[in-house]
């Protein structure tokens, strides 16, 4: 798997350049734990990069990144070796040198490339973290379901365990109502593996 996943990494920018070319930044962001992985790992699904994960090149790097590392700790799993952090588009989009959120187009193309990463890693449980994340995996034909489902709710489509819940970015983690509800889902995911 950790092979063929390096490869898929790798071939995303040219499948993104057939449908677009202006206001995305195409430095490769990927989870750079991937040798370190189980097998059928948790595979978290975020918005898109922003500046500071193409800075680092990793997913999740920012505050809600250190947000997003607090919620796996009462987990009671390992972030390098339990979960695989990817995104709904693989790449930074912006405005104005802004972070922006990706569109529908956008999610409708990266969601194919996130049904061939999911099928790539056969992921124990998959974890949609806020709207964009749900929205292109909604584009996925076998799942156009998930975008009706309750936030903070662990689901079965397609033989797959699916939990959804909000973006831990600062603006929603500020609201103790979201928190609340994100910290008790990140307390319960040991059970759905």
């Amino acid at each position: 798997m950790k092979k063929k996943l390096l490869n898929f990494y790798n071939k995303r920018e040219e499948y993104i350049k057939k449908y677009f070319h202006e206001n995305i930044d195409f430095t490769n962001v990927f989870d750079k734990y991937i040798n370190e992985k189980r097998d059928n790992p948790i595979m978290i699904i975020g918005e898109a990069p922003g500046a500071n994960e193409v800075k680092l090149k990793e997913p999740f790097v920012g505050k809600a990144g250190e947000n997003l590392n607090y919620l796996i700790s009462l987990s009671g799993l390992d972030r390098k070796k339990d979960f695989l952090i990817t995104n709904a588009f693989p790449f930074r989009t912006f405005n104005k040198n802004k972070n922006r959120t990706p569109s529908a187009s956008e999610l409708k193309i990266g969601s194919k490339l996130l049904e061939e990463e999911i099928d790539i890693v056969k992921p124990s449980l998959i974890l949609l973290l806020g709207n964009s994340a749900i929205k292109a995996f909604s584009y996925i034909p076998w799942a156009k379901e998930v975008k009706n489902l309750k936030k903070c709710g662990v689901y079965e489509i397609n033989n797959y365990k699916i939990g959804v819940c909000f973006h831990p970015s600062p603006l929603a983690f500020n609201r103790s109502d979201i928190r609340k509800s994100l910290e008790d889902f990140f307390k319960s995911i040991k059970s759905f593996i």
